[in-house]
């Protein structure tokens, strides 16, 4: 929420802190204040962020005003509500079809009106915190939701058809709002219409049929409450993000509706009006109320919560600078709510208000009292880490993979990818690509074969549980038997056996009846292996070559000096090697087999290029009197 320190100022007869303590003020008050940027007008801008419990009350000037008078207990002015003197004109014909979304409409009709440019106080401000001047109308209602955070909207009365009805869409309408996006509605979307169509996405941004412009005349002002919920939906499902949205998906009090038109005609009366100017009779339809909440405390809870001594004096005079009253009853303090307080539910939440009058700086920091009864482990915890344990000791590596999958009992409503559109019934899918792709890299890792497992939850029809998954790949001699081996090794460790289905290498089991039947743990003995300092760089993206050197030389001839010289003369672009894979005497001569993979970080090596390099190889091979195989 950006801040004007000007507008700000307004709310204040006594010269406020400088911009930059000011921001201090409000960071203690549990704002933080993101940026403090002077502008060329003379005006400061605090970027002030609000978190999302207090943004039902202090996305405005008026609640940060609140806050900074509560702060330096410096009184706020008191404004009067404008003088608003009605006509017997007609009323705006309003319909709401969607009740339950819709649980508050506060409407107006002005006639006569004068739509001109803004004067310089109202473009300044606006313009202070990034919004551009359009017209006096649309600067006023722009005004009104920065100002006292109540978002407004002017419709063209002339050009509203029939009735002005608030409605879900229909499959395949169309609404242009007023930054000429045009959006196609498709799940029902609540929408602002006449009898000719949207003219509007409700509560979020209006529609350019019916925009105020220059040759604007008469106007039917609305402030309507929405289902805080559905906004959010909304707002997400069309793409369209407004400040409007951002605080009806806050919730605000429904009391503001009435302040917010009022709020409106007047600043209308002032700077848009003329003298034939008529102003209609407030039109309020509500299915909600401001129900006053009132919640108990006592000073002795607050102190507990808080860590410090506090009396009744503190904690209602601390309240109190937050329009917060108390009345004793029965020994308990019962404090009067605001109704755009929603952020105020428990107790606990007063003691947090309180805490920060007091200021946190004031509380003294302590330790929190010893646990003196033995720590519980937890049996599922301690099992899946027992078994990685193991794993971790026979080499095999844990992999992460994606908890969606492309199909499964389970339907994720908002997918992040046609190929997510579920949450995995099992490990298999994701862990068998892993599993491919890293049987793929064998050459690139230096590893005979790949071993990795994987413990996740699935999601299936009856509900979700954790499974394991065991995966091995790689050369057909090695990887033969290793799966059994890691099963019962594991089913050894555990007491108790691996029950699952075993394919192409991968087996699957849950974990979750196999737990349920082992004892407890009683203490946490598990010992992993030593860690490892390793650096680790950033890995290419691009594909590798693998080229195999296979040479005869005498029988006294050691492996390292050959390797010594196919390394000299390889080049830069060896990631691997060279390695000896295989070797053998006959006739008295010494078979070594070397591999080497090639590798660039910027792009993708040719043949030629590596050709190139294994031709060096080859020469500096023979320079040594060794024969090529």
């Amino acid at each position: 929420m950006k801040i004007s320190y000007t507008w700000l100022q307004s709310y204040f007869e006594e010269k406020l802190p400088e911009p930059e303590k000011l921001g201090d003020v409000l960071t203690f008050a549990g704002f933080e204040v993101e940026s403090c940027d002077k502008l060329e007008t003379g005006d400061t801008v605090l970027d002030v962020k609000v978190l999302a419990d207090r943004a039902c009350y202090a996305l405005s000037h008026r609640g940060i005003a609140r806050e900074v008078s509560a702060m330096l207990r410096v009184p706020l002015v008191a404004r009067k509500s404008p003088a608003i003197l009605e006509t017997d004109i007609p009323d705006a014909d309003i319909g709401i079809d969607e009740p339950k979304l819709c649980t508050k409409f506060v409407a107006r009709r002005v006639e006569n009106i004068q739509v001109c440019p803004s004067p310089a106080w109202l473009k300044e401000r606006l313009e202070a915190i990034g919004q551009r001047s359009i017209n006096s109308i649309v600067d006023i209602t722009n005004f009104v939701m920065f100002d006292i955070g109540r978002p407004t909207h002017a419709f063209d009365a002339d050009k509203i058809k029939g009735t002005l009805t608030v409605r879900s869409a229909t499959k395949g309408e169309k609404v242009v709002t007023l930054d000429n996006k045009e959006i196609e509605l498709t799940n029902g979307e609540l929408v602002m219409a006449d009898d000719e169509g949207p003219v509007g996405l409700a509560g979020i941004k209006g529609g350019k049929r019916t925009e105020v412009d220059a040759e604007t005349k008469n106007i039917i002002l609305e402030a309507a409450n929405w289902n805080p919920s559905y906004i959010r939906l909304t707002a997400t499902a069309t793409g369209v993000k407004t400040e409007a949205s951002k605080r009806f998906e806050n919730k605000i009090s429904p009391s503001l509706g009435e302040e917010g038109i009022d709020a409106l005609v007047g600043l209308i009366s002032d700077l848009a009006s003329t003298p034939e100017t008529k102003i209609g009779k407030k039109i309020v339809i509500s299915h909600e109320k401001d129900t006053p909440r009132t919640l108990s405390v006592d000073a002795a809870r607050i102190s507990r919560k808080l860590g410090i001594t506090l009396s009744e004096e503190d904690v209602v005079g601390s309240l109190a600078r937050l329009n917060l009253p108390c009345e004793k009853k029965d020994d308990v303090l019962v404090v009067t709510v605001p109704p755009e307080r929603f952020d105020l539910t428990i107790p606990e939440d007063l003691a947090e208000e309180v805490g920060r009058m007091i200021g946190y700086e004031k509380i003294e920091p302590a330790l929190p009292l010893a646990v003196l009864s033995d720590t519980r482990i937890d049996k599922a915890f301690y099992t899946e880490w027992k078994i990685r344990a193991l794993l971790f000791r026979e080499g095999f590596s844990e992999v992460m993979t994606s908890s969606f999958s492309s199909t499964g009992d389970q339907e994720i409503e908002k997918p992040l990818a046609k190929d997510k559109g579920f949450a995995r019934p099992s490990l298999r899918e994701g862990f068998a690509k892993s599993l491919s792709a890293n049987i793929l890299l064998i050459p690139l890792l230096d590893v005979a074969i790949v071993k990795q497992f994987e413990i996740g939850t699935v999601f299936t029809e009856k509900g979700e549980y954790t499974a394991l998954a065991l995966g091995v790949g790689g050369d057909k001699k090695k990887v033969k038997g290793v799966l059994e081996g890691i099963r019962s090794a594991l089913s050894r460790e555990l007491g108790a056996p691996l029950e699952g289905e075993e394919k192409d290498n991968v087996f699957e089991c849950s974990l979750a009846s196999g737990i349920e039947n082992l004892p407890g743990p009683k203490a946490w003995d598990i010992v992993l292996p030593p860690e490892e300092h390793n650096t680790f760089t950033a890995f290419s993206l691009y594909p590798f070559i693998v080229r195999d050197v296979a040479l005869f030389v005498s029988a006294d001839t050691d492996p390292e000096e050959v390797a010594s010289v196919i390394r000299d003369t390889a080049g830069q672009f060896v990631v691997r090697g060279p390695s000896l894979f295989d070797r053998f005497e006959k006739d008295g001569k010494k078979s070594l087999a070397f591999r080497l993979v090639f590798q660039a970080l910027d792009r993708t090596l040719t043949d030629d290029e590596v050709n190139a390099v294994m031709k060096t190889v080859y020469d500096a091979i023979v320079q040594k009197g060794w024969e090529i195989r």
